[in-house]
């Protein structure tokens, strides 16, 4: 089935998603440099024994402005999923320097967190539904955004259990839904993941990606990211979430990749600095 919307894509801009790539083509080629020099930087003070966190997570950031630049402006998919690859190995290295344990330093932001995974290294499903903070289990038993970050974790290894324990834990903290609508539309989409209901998933992915609640969800988006100006908040990594697990609804959306939603691994993923390679003990909770 096929879903198609038309929205804007920023709420201060009555302009279609080719402008704007156009128009923003110029900002994001001036960031490309900067881009490079700052992971050269840091690779010569990793390979010195220096290392920093937030370094880490910023380049995540950087490389996943690189990913949509080549996915948007030079259309090169398998170049995005590569670095979007990288941004993954960003990640995973922050949170093995915060304090040898996996920190994220506050409540993972879903966007930041899972669109890396849009390049396709199912490897790393098991580990990136592992990742998370005390705070944020904490959080999660009491019913908060960190409760739908669980969910999305969870469904990355079908941990249906999970999924149904945390949606009990939303419906019963936002009982009075209509002062959150929003968690209401979440709350959906993971159910209809969890009853496998293709029909469902997309009646929630339509409803999420209409414009008001688009310009809503992209309004919380880090303004340091220019993925924001390509990509749904929510929409997009609920939208590949639901191609990970068999629901493949293709999207023609002037915020959604289409081209990134298929689950095509590459024949391989190179990484081309050492400094981004996990840790044998982080490979090893694939096993645990």
């Amino acid at each position: 089935m096929t879903i198609q919307l038309e929205c804007k894509f920023n709420k201060n801009r009555d302009r279609d998603i080719n402008t704007a790539v156009h128009g923003n083509g110029v900002d994001i080629i001036t960031i490309l440099k900067s881009n490079s020099e700052h992971i050269d930087k840091i690779s010569l003070d990793y390979s010195n024994g220096i290392s920093y966190t937030v370094d880490l997570l910023t380049l995540r950031i950087q490389l996943g402005q690189l990913a949509i630049y080549e996915a948007k402006i030079n259309h090169d998919i398998k170049r995005a999923k590569e670095l979007y690859y990288l941004s993954a190995l960003a990640i995973i290295k922050a949170l093995e320097h915060s304090t040898a344990t996996f920190v994220l330093g506050g409540t993972p932001c879903l966007p930041e967190f899972a669109l890396p995974l849009v390049c396709d290294a199912t490897t790393l499903y098991p580990l990136f539904a592992q990742l998370t903070e005390e705070k944020s289990l904490a959080l999660a038993e009491q019913g908060s955004w960190a409760s739908i970050m669980r969910c999305y974790q969870a469904a990355l290894i079908k941990d249906w259990a999970e999924i149904e324990r945390m949606i009990a834990i939303l419906q019963k903290k936002f009982a009075k839904l209509k002062a959150n609508a929003n968690v209401v539309y979440y709350i959906e989409f993971f159910q209809a993941l969890l009853n496998n209901n293709t029909d469902d998933v997309e009646a929630s992915l339509r409803t999420l990606l209409t414009p008001p609640l688009v310009v809503k969800q992209n309004s919380e988006w880090p303004k340091r990211s220019h993925e924001g100006e390509y990509m749904c908040h929510f929409g997009m990594p609920f939208a590949k979430l639901a191609w990970i697990l068999g629901h493949e609804i293709e999207i023609q959306h002037p915020l959604i990749v289409s081209e990134l939603l298929p689950v095509r691994p590459l024949e391989h993923y190179h990484n081309p600095y050492p400094f981004l390679e996990p840790a044998e003990s982080t490979w090893a909770l694939l096993n645990s």
